[in-house]
């Protein structure tokens, strides 16, 4: 019998992927029969004990290969099994994925060749090992030391990601489906006087599911509004969602009255937060359907009902786990929908609209790259043409400094056309910012705007990899203030799918290469690849996602965050005993 080689093994494992005949047992369970191989048996106990997971990818019937493996003892050692009669190449990459793993740190055993040249074409770092004969050898490598787990904490927090996963595939992660499963609780709230701060914010800065766009921003519009809500028979109140992954808050807000001759709608918003849950659609349902003019333009429809909403006079409290979790996001309104599922203790740096209706974006590389000196506090040029705030930029370094978690969502910080200095010298200014177009096009209305705006804006035309390397440079900042060990992510931009992507696709895949370079030369910062981690139906556009998109990214983030607490807390116990033993 030939001698195994363990030649490929050559960094720390994690993960063991077993195939099962003729490797972990010998024989074939679908034609003569199998023969147990004790010492794998026992060997896939020691794995366990060291901190080490276990999983199988193996062509066989499920249900067989199941019950043969009961019988053994230990089906419940093993974590993400994939038996099937699938090619596993494919299998083995979506498996290490699910688990928030790497593929150098897994070692797949298979005495097919074919199979092991597979699995490394579709996971190149893969420590491809061929099966021929007893394996128990790798145990005396140091890559599989391990850390001491006896109590199988690993394995524990491992099978509930699988039974999350198993959740998201049964419902094969439609939108419906999911939605049907996330059990959407909406309270409404008709004592709006005390909740008004919330109720104007709605009003002024929704746009997207904003279908009335009636604002109250000046005086004489507050003063309408509040003589509004005082008008016999008007029926107002403010929306508040739930669902068994967390609170959303106040996201809606109706005001509508109905006479003799039918409902008249005054006001129906809410947030992009609640953007493809079906909030807007139930609302209307509730109010009866009233027919009304639709002030466009509008991110969803009022066609189908909804049946996965349920109205309720109180929450339940739940205690959440990722409550003291504290936040920092960046980007644009649609990471509203990924922030939610992150936590509730959250600091958001979202793209909005100002008091004049126009966008301020805080993933412009100035918010992040700009000096925080007193200079740019006393600059007019900064918020009157830019948006932000002087104290803005520092509130942004001061939640960098005390997240626990950080998410930057930057496409959209590397404009062709609209990127400015500014500062008042004959070089055009210190201090970088983007005017988004339809701000630009407020502004240049009014000709003393527009003249001011001349003299004191100076246009940059960059080369690609100039503006990139200003995106690089607000990560370089996120990273400078973030604490030690906090992990940052960074979300990629769809290159695949849509219109948009395809326009840009070029700009696009330069922009993922650069956050790719930098999340592997950073310590604890991690890169979301859209186009790997979503299936095509979950892409609304280039830019936007089904609700079970962004749940994949929040979950994405929120296991790998896990697996990184995780390993600093068994690290930090065993250099508390190496302590004790000295």
């Amino acid at each position: 019998m030939k001698t195994p080689s363990f030649e490929n093994v050559k960094a720390s494992v994690k993960l063991v992927i077993w195939d099962l005949d003729e490797t972990f047992w010998q024989g074939t369970l679908s034609e003569e029969g199998i023969v147990q191989i004790e010492s794998h048996i026992a060997m896939i106990r020691t794995l366990v004990d060291r901190g080490i997971m276990c999983s199988i990818c193996s062509k066989n019937d499920f249900d067989q290969a199941k019950a043969a493996i009961e019988k053994l003892g230990i089906w419940d050692l093993f974590v993400f099994p994939h038996i099937a009669w699938s090619p596993k190449g494919q299998a083995i990459t979506k498996m290490v994925k699910d688990m928030g793993l790497r593929d150098e740190n897994v070692v797949f055993l298979d005495d097919n060749h074919l199979n092991l040249e597979e699995a490394v074409f579709f996971s190149p770092k893969l420590m491809a090992v061929e099966a021929v004969g007893d394996m128990t050898g790798l145990l005396d490598l140091p890559e599989f030391k391990g850390k001491e787990d006896s109590n199988h904490s690993r394995l524990k927090q491992y099978k509930v990601m699988e039974q999350k996963q198993s959740e998201q595939s049964e419902t094969g992660l439609s939108n419906t489906e999911f939605l049907k499963q996330s059990e959407i609780k909406i309270r409404i709230v008709t004592d709006v006087e005390n909740h008004m701060d919330r109720v104007l914010e709605l009003l002024n800065r929704t746009n997207q599911l904003n279908f009335t766009k009636v604002r109250a921003n000046t005086a004489q519009e507050r003063k309408d509004f509040d003589d509004l809500l005082a008008v016999s028979g008007m029926h107002a109140g403010l929306i508040e969602v739930q669902d068994r992954y967390g609170d959303y808050g106040a996201v809606g807000f109706f005001a509508v009255r109905t006479k003799f001759s039918g409902t008249t709608v005054h006001h129906l918003t809410f947030s992009c937060r609640t953007l493809n849950m079906g909030v807007e659609q139930w609302v209307w349902d509730y109010l009866g359907r009233p027919e009304f003019k639709i002030v466009g333009p509008v991110a969803g429809e009022l066609t189908e009902p909804v049946d996965w909403i349920t109205q309720v006079t109180d929450f339940e409290t739940t205690a959440d786990p990722q409550e003291e979790r504290r936040l920092c996001m960046v980007g644009g309104c649609d990471l509203l929908q990924v922030s939610f599922y992150c936590g509730t203790n959250r600091d958001e740096y979202v793209n909005k609209q100002d008091d004049q209706g126009m966008l301020v974006r805080y993933d412009d590389v100035g918010f992040f790259i700009n000096p925080r000196d007193m200079a740019l506090k006393h600059n007019k040029s900064l918020q009157r043409f830019i948006g932000y705030t002087y104290e803005e930029m520092l509130d942004l370094d001061k939640s960098l400094a005390a997240a626990d978690l950080i998410l930057l969502s930057m496409y959209f910080s590397i404009p062709s056309d609209l990127l400015f200095t500014y500062g008042g010298n004959e070089f055009g200014g210190k201090y970088w910012g983007t005017v988004p177009p339809r701000r630009f096009k407020k502004l240049m209305k009014d000709p003393d705007t527009a003249m001011r705006f001349s003299k004191e804006m100076f246009h940059r035309r960059l080369a690609l990899e100039e503006r990139l390397e200003l995106t690089r440079q607000s990560f370089v900042h996120a990273d400078a203030c973030r604490t030690p060990g906090v992990p940052l992510f960074i979300l990629g931009s769809a290159t695949q799918h849509g219109q948009q992507a395809e326009r840009t696709q070029d700009m696009r895949l330069a922009f993922n290469a650069m956050c790719r370079n930098f999340c592997e030369t950073t310590e604890n910062t991690h890169f979301i690849d859209v186009d790997k981690l979503l299936e095509a139906d979950e892409f609304a556009d280039s830019d936007h996602y089904t609700r079970t998109g962004y749940f994949k990214i929040a979950d994405f983030v929120n296991k790998q965050t896990a697996l990184l607490e995780k390993n600093d807390i068994v690290e930090t116990t065993e250099r508390s005993n190496e302590s004790a033993s000295a």
